[in-house]
C-alpha cells in the first residue's frame, strides 16, 4: 500500500510535501512514516513543506509541531516552508508559536538546511583534526 503523502529523499534530507487536508489519521500516518524515514536512511533535515495548505488550524499547527519534536528527539532538524501569506497572519492573530524554524519555499529550506549541515561537517572534521592530532603527539 502506497503512502497518503509522500516522504521524499534529497541528499541529507527528507521533504515532505503536505497537499491535503490532515485527518488524524493521516498525521498518525505521517508521524510514524517520518520516524521510520529518519531511521532507515540516517538523515539530519527534514523540510515540511505546506505551500498547498490553505489554511492552518490549531490542530494542523499542533500536528506539525508534533512531527518536528519527534523529527529533533531523533537528532533532525526541521524547518516549515511554504506558508500562504494569509496562513502566516491567521497563525500571528491566533498567538500561534509553531515553534519550528521557517523559510520562504523549498528551495531557502534546503538551502537552509544544507548550510547547516555543512557547517556541522566542518566542525566534525576539525574535531577529528583535533583528536587525531592529541593522538599523535601522546604516541
Amino acid at each position: 500500500m502506497g503512502r497518503t503523502i509522500p516522504i521524499i529523499k534529497l541528499r541529507d534530507n527528507l521533504i515532505v510535501s503536505i497537499q491535503i487536508e490532515l485527518t488524524d489519521m493521516l498525521v498518525a500516518e505521517l508521524k510514524e512514516n517520518v520516524a521510520m524515514e529518519v531511521r532507515l536512511h540516517e538523515v539530519s533535515g527534514l523540510v515540511l513543506e505546506v505551500s498547498a495548505v490553505d489554511f492552518l488550524d490549531s490542530y494542523i499547527a499542533s500536528s506539525i509541531q508534533q512531527i518536528a519534536k519527534i523529527a529533533s528527539c531523533m537528532g533532525v532538524s526541521t524547518i516549515l516552508a511554504g506558508l500562504d501569506p494569509s496562513v502566516a497572519i491567521t497563525l500571528v492573530e491566533m498567538g500561534a508559536d509553531m515553534g519550528v524554524d521557517t523559510a520562504l519555499n523549498l528551495e531557502s529550506a534546503l538551502d537552509r538546511l544544507e548550510h547547516e549541515q555543512s557547517v556541522e561537517r566542518a566542525r566534525d572534521a576539525q574535531i577529528t583534526e583535533m583528536i587525531l592530532s592529541e593522538l599523535e603527539s601522546s604516541s
